[in-house]
């Protein structure tokens, strides 16, 4: 690995990632290889490809996410309420009103325009990963592990895109926000962070990640962006009265009721499919035959049969394990952390979202894209290494397609090795002499300024 680069030299526009083609007339070490060209234009098939097929199933499929979040943003436009019984209430009340952006639109101008920021998204969070977590390797190899790291991960993206999720927006706020914090951003970072709390309240382990720092001030910031951004909406889209109604029966139902259901309701439930990857539908399945029908792979994976009390006290010691877990890798304050272990925490916390979240879809996996970037960086000059990442990321996600490998929860230990695996290899790169404490923003220059 070549001697690293300052953030301002070593920074990568949008156009130099994305444009499969070099510039007019590129120096002789910042060209781009054929081969490099061919995955950026394969990236860019893949991402096209999946615009018809999200079209086609917004036409025939009722059950899609996009239609159920079009439909909640039409009742908020129409009639002043929320929609029940849509895939938006596990999510802030105040999501609804924000969909009447694209309700307004017909379905098909809809859909194709929310697919197409869906892909605008996902290149955004590869060039944030890229930008904020890899400042300490050159150049081309920045460029080649994030092509490489997003075709390992693009069918992940392009399933949520075609779905009409926006999980990788979340993603990519959240990853830009605790990025730009870490270059001393303390406002456009708490904001964009607060932005992902807001989306989603997942991205709340970025803020406990800060106040364990002890950075107050972008911890209190994006709070407070995010507190403002659903007070604003719930007001606007419903009224004061109507907005605290449909607050209350959000937080029973989904904000401290899918687990409480998880954990203890002995029906079956939607949380019950195998598609779920989630730690607490994990247990679930293998520890309790809570739910279960006779025979299939959900019976199959049935290895013990706990209570509801016992369910509960082993779901809680593994979030206590992980989380003390999590503390001990991140103990130092930021002002002791070089930038090579915060890039390393940064990715740690978003990872974490697919551990603490009750529900984990097929294409959440997508947030553990800048853990595997950095992975693929620091073993790219081990051949084996490198090797055995990729073909068990490619492992991993071909056993998607067998049941009985869903319902032992594959992607979740897929994750928690790769968490694994991120936090071991941090200890091959200790900390530069050169390396400052970040007690003072980093200065930057104005190309940067305007391309981040």
């Amino acid at each position: 690995m070549s001697a690293p680069l300052s953030p301002a030299a070593n920074a990568m526009s949008w156009r130099e990632w994305l444009w499969p083609l070099p510039s007019a007339a590129p120096a002789p070490q910042d060209g781009v290889a054929a081969w490099e060209r061919g995955g950026r234009i394969l990236l860019l098939a893949i991402l096209l490809v999946g615009l018809p097929i999200a079209l086609n199933r917004q036409a025939t499929n009722k059950d899609l996410d996009f239609r159920g979040f079009y439909e909640a943003g039409r009742s908020v436009l129409e009639h002043g309420q929320r929609l029940d019984d849509t895939s938006f209430h596990y999510y802030l009340p105040s999501l609804d009103v924000a969909f009447v952006a694209v309700a307004w639109l017909p379905m098909p101008i809809a859909g194709g325009l929310w697919y197409l920021l869906g892909c605008c998204s996902w290149i955004g969070l590869l060039q944030s990963a890229s930008r904020y977590l890899l400042d300490d390797f050159d150049r081309p190899t920045r460029r080649a592990v994030t092509l490489l790291a997003g075709l390992l991960v693009t069918p992940l993206a392009v399933d949520g895109f075609c779905l009409g999720a926006f999980h990788t927006f979340m993603v990519w706020s959240m990853v830009a926000g605790l990025g730009r914090i870490s270059r001393g951003r303390s406002w456009s970072g708490g904001a964009l962070l607060g932005l992902a709390v807001w989306i989603k309240l997942l991205p709340l382990l970025g803020v406990g990640y800060l106040v364990w720092k002890r950075q107050w001030k972008p911890a209190a910031i994006a709070v407070a962006c995010a507190l403002a951004l659903d007070l604003a909406l719930s007001l606007a889209g419903y009224g004061p009265q109507r907005a605290w109604q449909v607050h209350g029966r959000w937080w029973q139902e989904q904000g401290a009721g899918t687990v409480q259901r998880q954990l203890s309701d002995s029906s079956p439930m939607s949380e019950d499919r195998l598609t779920n990857q989630s730690l607490v539908a994990i247990l679930r399945r293998t520890l309790t035959a809570t739910g279960a029908s006779q025979g299939g792979p959900r019976a199959q994976a049935t290895l013990l049969r706990l209570s509801p009390t016992q369910l509960r006290a082993v779901y809680l010691s593994a979030v206590a394990l992980l989380g003390f877990c999590i503390l001990a890798v991140c103990r130092r304050p930021a002002w002791k952390t070089s930038p090579p272990m915060l890039a390393t925490e940064i990715a740690l916390m978003t990872l974490a979202t697919l551990w603490f979240s009750p529900v984990v879809c097929g294409y959440h996996p997508t947030a553990a894209t800048p853990a595997l970037m950095l992975v693929l960086a620091r073993v790219g000059r081990r051949p084996m290494l490198l090797g055995t990442t990729i073909v068990g990321w490619l492992t991993a996600m071909s056993l998607l397609g067998w049941p009985l490998a869903r319902a032992f929860g594959e992607m979740f230990w897929t994750t928690i090795l790769l968490g694994g695996m991120l936090v071991a290899t941090s200890r091959w790169f200790p900390r530069r002499e050169e390396d400052p404490p970040l007690r003072a923003a980093p200065q930057f220059s104005k190309t940067e300024e305007v391309c981040c």
